[in-house]
């Protein structure tokens, strides 16, 4: 009887405990399961912000440009100068595919000074009509909006780029921009207008450029720029500027200023042209020379002709270049003046520009060349330079 009481007692134990054991099994899977769901699901999470962020990332880009410049004039009074004249550093955002804003700031003089260069969005419609709002680089030449210095070859900008073309030249406003057919595309921008009474003998509108900084708008401009690139190798443009500079002070007249500019690059193999004129006249120079004493020209011109040629490297397939080339420049900022003012003929000068640039990849260059200086005084004088640049 014992015997029956303890293998029933067993059979009872074993009833109740196996069912136990198995259901403990099931909830063992159960979470295992759901674990690797946890799993899958942080992995996705996970593997989604990953992306988000290479999105995110994708519509920022970072570019910018710099140049270190070593200048021995040749002149008396002026010495040896070791610059680095430039560090710019950029910004393109894409707030989307049809809202992108680009921005670049300057650090000039190893970053003794800071400048902005330009900020402003583009609301992209479609390819011939385009809207353009903010700090904008001046359509006229064809260095001004695009200055990085690997695209020119001397170590210095183009003088009459400098003088006459006061790049680079920026102001705040806003326009239109396209591609209305194959080949041809425009700018066209409503601007603050230029300060007559910042404006130099010597220098001519260069230092009338206010900067966008608090920039007195009681005058505005209109400028405008045409371009044909329908050949390989060819560029053709043509620009257009005319502006109030009186900013509101009657003493200074309207001081309207209009500048008219033509430029032409053509490349052809090896051999490569490229050619500019350009022409400004401002109204009401004898009431300027009233108000600042400056004998600024009623005409001012200049022009210049560049002949280039690309040497073929001996590596095939290499990106290596050097460009030997020659340049010849007339700037004058006095060419004509208002009744009774008196100018200056050194401000009537001409340059010879020859070098070498060099070219280890197409965004990085080294270039040497000597600049030959002369002008309606009869002065001449020399200037070596020498300058490493980069661009990305």
């Amino acid at each position: 009887m014992k015997r029956i009481k303890i293998v029933f007692t067993c059979l009872l134990i074993l009833g109740f405990t196996v069912p136990a054991f198995a259901e403990a099994e099931n909830v063992a899977d159960k979470l295992s399961d759901m674990e690797k769901q946890i799993t899958n699901i942080t992995d996705e999470l996970v593997e989604l912000k990953m992306k988000q962020s290479t999105e995110e990332e994708s519509k920022t880009h970072l570019h910018g440009y710099g140049e270190l410049h070593y200048t021995a004039p040749q002149k008396k009074g002026e010495d040896n100068e070791i610059d680095l004249h430039r560090m710019v550093i950029g910004i393109t955002h894409n707030f989307t595919d049809r809202i992108i804003l680009d921005v670049e700031v300057d650090f000039e003089h190893a970053a003794q000074e800071m400048d902005l260069e330009f900020a402003y969005l583009d609301f992209l419609i479609n390819d011939a009509f385009n809207l353009r709002a903010g700090a904008m680089l001046m359509p006229v030449g064809y260095l001004n909006e695009y200055h990085e210095p690997p695209l020119f070859y001397s170590v210095e900008r183009p003088y009459v780029e400098k003088y006459l073309i006061p790049t680079t030249w920026k102001e705040g406003g806003l326009g239109v921009f396209g591609e209305p057919a194959q080949g041809f595309r425009y700018r066209a921008y409503i601007v603050g207008g230029l300060d007559a009474s910042r404006f130099r003998g010597k220098d001519g509108i260069r230092k009338g450029r206010q900067q966008i900084s608090e920039a007195k708008a009681d005058d505005l401009a209109f400028v405008g720029r045409l371009e044909y690139v329908g050949l390989p190798g060819l560029q053709l443009g043509t620009s257009f500027y005319r502006g109030g500079s009186a900013q509101g002070d009657s003493s200074f007249g309207d001081a309207t200023v209009t500048m008219a500019e033509a430029d032409v690059r053509y490349r052809l193999g090896n051999l490569e042209f490229t050619g500019l004129y350009t022409r400004t006249t401002i109204d009401d120079t004898d009431k300027i020379y009233a108000e600042t004493n400056e004998v600024v020209g009623k005409e001012q011109a200049g022009w210049y002709v560049e002949f280039a040629y690309h040497v073929p490297f001996f590596l095939k397939k290499s990106e290596h270049e050097v460009v030997g080339f020659a340049r010849y420049e007339e700037i004058d900022t006095q060419k004509s003046l208002a009744a009774g003012l008196t100018g200056n003929p050194a401000y009537d000068r001409d340059v010879k520009t020859i070098g070498l640039a060099y070219y280890p990849v197409p965004d990085v260059a080294l270039k040497a060349n000597l600049d030959i200086w002369s002008d309606g005084t009869g002065d001449d004088w020399n200037v070596f330079n020498l300058g490493a640049t980069y661009m990305f």
